[in-house]
């Protein structure tokens, strides 16, 4: 294909990878981004189904910007290909399964910062604890962490090392019954969901795993746990 003469050798034999993993190691400006939608491109003109690529990125920006470069590639093939963020990829996905996860209903709302911090302010005040010695933001900020490093409630109070922490662990439960009560999720729960989806329930991992045959994942550096 013509467009593939516009890549340095290098670049051309990474594009041109057919299966297994691959991981792109590269400064700062020498076209990884570049490589991985001109990747998109070849493996749609080598017969890949566009509904058999999730490409992920970090901002709803870098991944229209990423559609809009692939289109510009190779035309019409590239409708209907997954190209989004994270979350909005777990989202997706929830949507469809989440009531695989008991207590969980299809229809959930997300909750913003300012319910989260109500619904936190909520859990103090049941478990009569005063504001001043445990701030709500400090809270959601330590629920948070827990969730990015897909730590249940029991989980981290299993780990719970000081008062705080305790405190945090009691208030992390509550907040999570809470949001189940009212079919809402937050978003680091997009994320903590989708794994627990996937990992207790093979089905659905195996679905997950013959719908995407390819994902490519852009500044893969900057994941987390």
């Amino acid at each position: 294909m013509n467009y593939l003469n516009d890549l340095n050798p290098v670049q051309r034999e990474a594009v041109e990878h057919r299966d297994g993993p691959l991981l792109i190691l590269a400064g700062a400006g020498s076209g990884k981004t570049r490589v991985l939608t001109y990747r998109i491109a070849h493996l749609l003109t080598q017969g890949v189904e566009p509904w058999q690529i999730l490409a992920i990125t970090f901002t709803n920006k870098a991944a229209q910007e990423m559609r809009e470069r692939v289109t510009a590639l190779i035309g019409n093939e590239a409708r209907g290909m997954c190209v989004m963020t994270f979350h909005a990829a777990c989202v997706r996905i929830l949507r469809q399964d989440i009531n695989c996860l008991p207590g969980y209903d299809r229809n959930f709302v997300i909750y913003d910062t300012t319910d989260q911090q109500a619904l936190i302010k909520a859990c103090l005040k049941e478990a009569n604890l005063d504001e001043k010695k445990f701030p709500p933001r400090a809270v959601g900020a330590a629920i948070s962490d827990a969730k990015n490093k897909l730590l249940s409630p029991q989980e981290y109070a299993a780990r719970a090392d000081d008062y705080f922490e305790q405190v945090v662990a009691q208030i992390y439960e509550s907040y999570q019954k809470k949001l189940k009560a009212n079919n809402a999720v937050d978003f680091d729960d997009l994320i903590m969901l989708t794994v627990w989806l996937l990992r207790d329930n093979p089905q659905v991992l195996e679905y997950y795993q013959e719908r995407f045959r390819y994902i490519l994942v852009d500044e893969y550096q900057d994941t987390n746990h």
